[in-house]
């Protein structure tokens, strides 16, 4: 009954957002942050923790706060993103977004080569989905299953609207090689923890990190490119993709791993504002930060 009530919940949201004007739209959006960010009090700590320890001293409280509403914020407009996207077309969509280093993409594309987009809990990295998916070739992404599957099935839904396809994380493995094999572009975003994951250092500290990126890339020979989604304004945004990584330059799947970790972790670090900061991403080496 409670997973009912939470898609009833949902579908409320959904229908009270699509039928508002954008401007209001927008008031109600970060008005429902600004009552997260009250109400939260659990993931608000676990935000303070992380900026703590992986800034210190660097930026003072003000600047932390400001960062965690930030990212509450943006969490919200995604929800918004989410349901808004699945019902435009690319004509529509290219209107919201613009393209940073766009060459590093089709040139990879024209010179048929497998592609592995990498990102971040950052941004509105679902544009990988949608946008990606309809301005350059269909694609394949993975994430978790949510518990609630109400939930879980709208969101399998709107993933799979663009020429996408949702693989569950557990045992992807052998969906994401077809999917190299057909000329899909695969799209992961691997900042996060992951008990499974190998140790690196990300944004200067500890952690541990999947490394089923670096071994598949490493099988495949397929090209690894990082690639951010920033918000410029309600809705409008970025589509920055970064120097692309050749797995063969490196000496083994630690050095490979280590190198995504730098590229997301120094983009995240400069630009804090986006990212999830709510997950308990160092827990692994730094359990006792989210200590109460």
């Amino acid at each position: 009954m409670t997973k009912y009530l939470q898609y009833l919940l949902y579908k409320v949201f959904k229908f009270i957002v699509l039928i508002l004007p954008k401007s209001f739209v927008k008031l109600f959006l970060d008005g429902l942050s600004s009552v997260v960010y009250i109400v939260d009090g659990k993931h608000r700590y676990i935000a303070k923790a992380n900026l703590d320890l992986v800034y210190g001293d660097k930026l003072d409280d003000k600047r932390k706060r400001d960062i965690i509403k930030h990212s509450y914020q943006n969490m919200v407009h995604n929800i918004y993103e989410f349901i808004q996207n699945p019902t435009l077309n690319l004509a529509q969509l290219e209107k919201k977004v613009t393209v940073t280093n766009e060459q590093l993409l089709t040139d990879a594309i024209k010179d048929g080569k497998k592609i592995i987009l990498i990102s971040a809990h950052y941004g509105n990295w679902e544009y990988i989905t949608s946008y990606i998916s309809l301005k350059y070739k269909p694609t394949t992404m993975v994430g978790r299953n949510m518990n609630n599957h109400y939930l879980n099935d709208e969101l399998k839904a709107n993933r799979t609207k663009h020429n996408s396809e949702a693989l569950d994380k557990n045992g992807s493995a052998m969906g994401l090689m077809k999917a190299l094999k057909k000329g899909r572009i695969v799209g992961l975003a691997i900042d996060q923890n992951n008990p499974k994951g190998i140790e690196v250092k990300f944004m200067g500290q500890k952690a541990r990190m999947v490394d089923s990126v670096s071994r598949l890339a490493s099988k495949t020979g397929a090209l690894i490119l990082p690639v951010f989604f920033d918000k410029l304004e309600f809705g409008r945004y970025n589509i920055n993709f970064l120097s692309p990584i050749e797995p063969s330059s490196f000496a083994d799947i630690q050095a490979l791993t280590q190198r995504q970790a730098d590229v997301l972790g120094d983009y995240i670090y400069h630009h804090p504002d986006q990212w999830f900061w709510q997950h308990k991403r160092y827990k692994a080496f730094h359990k006792e930060i989210y200590a109460r």
